[in-house]
């Protein structure tokens, strides 16, 4: 793609997991693989890219007809309007594919953890009793059906479960809790989906239901599903997010019932090195195609752009 002779890739915030040098790593990175200059600041006088994190506020980005692209390495969008979305004048690029398989292994982790718990026998158990669950006996509905979501549902089918789906953005239109027992959440958040395992849908689902949310904590009405955990003691929840972050202990103090973690389904031990493989590949794509159309159109699945549907950023 024909850019200016001077090109600057411009570093807008980190998140605390990177650690103190992955800006060092990130700039040696990407400044000895591209004629790029990578900075904290915008030259106003220079072509650049943006990379944003889920820390970035939206309202401050230096957008101009200078900016050529954005690079959102985080598979959440949530500090991205829809409107932003719509009239940003230049490509923004997603890297749900950089977490995705980390979030799904957190959810399938957390599944199997619940059913299927092993226990140390220094002797031989003549009894030989496993006290266990099996996939294909639970009424399974997974929220969301995306890339998480079709990960998650192939290998609970793979482990003999028959899961509904509700994705209405993907043409699963049925949302059923009726003796739901295991609920999966792979959702993004937007107006549909926000709250969506509310009282009414809690008075459906079985008393022992598992709920796993490695997704978006909004997607829960907390303060429900805290009292629905407190009135029914064989149920349980798996939550790595929650409707504010950090969340505050005392919240769910004297909660048994819960295992919480914070914010880690997606983060993994190759994290800077993916996220620092997934810029290098999009920039790469960017300088090596003829126009901006041919990249949108190589880079579809990752374009926030092709994430609007019905007014709504899914």
């Amino acid at each position: 793609m024909d850019t200016l002779n001077k090109l600057d890739v411009i570093r807008m915030s980190t998140s605390s997991y990177q650690g103190e040098d992955f800006e060092e790593i990130e700039r040696n990175t990407l400044e000895a693989k591209f004629n790029i200059q990578y900075k904290k600041e915008v030259d106003s006088s220079t072509k650049h890219i943006l990379i944003t994190n889920s820390n970035t506020d939206t309202s401050k980005l230096p957008i101009s007809d200078r900016t050529q692209l954005i690079i959102h390495p985080n598979s959440g969008y949530d500090n991205f309007s829809r409107d932003f979305v719509k009239d940003c004048p230049c490509p923004i690029i997603t890297g749900n594919e950089i977490r995705m398989n980390a979030v799904v292994n957190y959810t399938i982790t957390a599944l199997l953890e619940h059913l299927n718990k092993l226990v140390h026998q220094p002797k031989w158990d003549r009894s030989r009793i496993w006290n266990r669950s099996l996939i294909e006996m639970k009424n399974i509905l997974i929220i969301g059906h995306g890339h998480i979501g079709k990960r998650v549902k192939t290998i609970v089918e793979a482990l003999g479960g028959s899961p509904n789906i509700f994705d209405p953005f993907k043409g699963y239109q049925d949302l059923d809790f009726e003796s739901i027992d295991i609920v999966l959440l792979c959702a993004s958040l937007n107006p549909t989906s926000h709250k969506i395992i509310n009282a009414k849908a809690l008075e459906k689902v079985s008393k022992d239901l598992l709920i796993i949310n490695g997704a978006r904590g909004k997607l829960i009405d907390q303060k429900v599903l805290i009292q629905f955990l407190k009135e029914n003691q064989d149920s349980f929840a798996y939550l790595d997010v929650f409707e504010e972050e950090p969340y505050l202990e005392d919240e769910f103090k004297g909660i048994t019932n819960m295992c919480r973690t914070s914010h880690i389904a997606g983060v993994h031990n190759q994290l800077n090195s993916n996220i620092i493989k997934f810029e290098c590949k999009i920039i790469e794509s960017f300088l090596n195609t003829h126009d901006i159309e041919e990249f949108k159109s190589i880079n579809r699945d990752s374009l926030l752009q092709e994430k609007i549907r019905d007014g709504y950023l899914i």
